[in-house]
């Protein structure tokens, strides 16, 4: 039996944990609106895995951030874990306390912390941050998933609306492509999703699906907004969307 969708407990939970609290101070740079302005995106997430897990509990890794771990903890009860190239200091303290496991991984290195463990993994706004070729990290995300596991994967779209402009504009959109000491990057690579797609297959996934999705958020740049408000009609070109999402099971 699949899950049932409560969006009144979804929206309490949300603004409880992470629209006030550590969330709201640590996560965005200090922008205490992050979560109010995103909320689409974890929505999206939150209900996509709603209709994939089964009714009862299973085992839930939220790579990097822990706001989908910890949503999934209060929602369903499953048993959650975040994992983080650091996860010292209060937000990681307010997510342990809450019953949520955290451990620290650095994707970019060979370790391999968790072998066939959890049912689901969210992998969320962190592979474009990533310097290593997309397959490697998610081969060791699906080694750490139980067999028959399902991978939740959101990026941005490499021909999104803003990459286009910046290029036009010549501004820069790429952090620089180097290896992160002790803390993460910014952007060093974004994908279009037909070099996804062959990430997740080249990664050993199987029945990888990838949609180009507009998970609208309110940019804090004016400019930006006007922008987004005058090109708004290019989005019915899937192209141009802002997001991949994709979803792809182990073997």
């Amino acid at each position: 039996m699949a899950r049932t969708w409560e969006a009144k407990k979804f929206n309490r939970y949300y603004a409880e944990l992470l629209c006030q609290g550590p969330f709201a101070i640590h996560v965005g740079g200090g922008s205490k609106d992050y979560h109010s302005r995103y909320r689409l995106r974890y929505e999206t997430l939150i209900r996509r895995f709603c209709c994939l897990a089964p009714a009862s509990p299973v085992n839930v890794l939220d790579v990097g951030g822990g706001q989908l771990a910890l949503l999934c903890k209060h929602l369903w009860d499953d048993r959650a874990a975040l994992a983080d190239i650091n996860i010292d200091g209060p937000l990681f303290d307010f997510l342990r306390s809450h019953g949520v496991q955290t451990v620290q991984w650095d994707l970019c290195k060979a370790e391999q912390p968790f072998t066939e463990q959890f049912d689901f993994i969210f992998f969320s706004e962190v592979i474009e941050h990533l310097p290593l070729p997309g397959h490697v990290v998610l081969e060791r995300l699906r080694r750490a998933l139980k067999p028959g596991g399902i991978l939740i994967c959101s990026t941005p779209n490499l021909y999104r609306l803003r990459n286009v402009v910046y290029l036009a504009l010549g501004v820069r959109i790429f952090d620089y492509f180097r290896m992160p000491e002790g803390t993460g990057l910014s952007h060093v690579i974004e994908y279009s999703r037909d070099h996804l797609q062959w990430q997740f297959e080249r990664a050993g996934f199987k029945d990888c699906r990838i949609e180009l999705c507009q998970l609208h958020h309110s940019s804090t740049n004016l400019v930006f907004r006007i922008m987004l408000w005058i090109g708004h009609p290019l989005l019915l070109v899937p192209r141009f969307r802002a997001s991949l999402l994709a979803i792809a099971h182990a073997p």
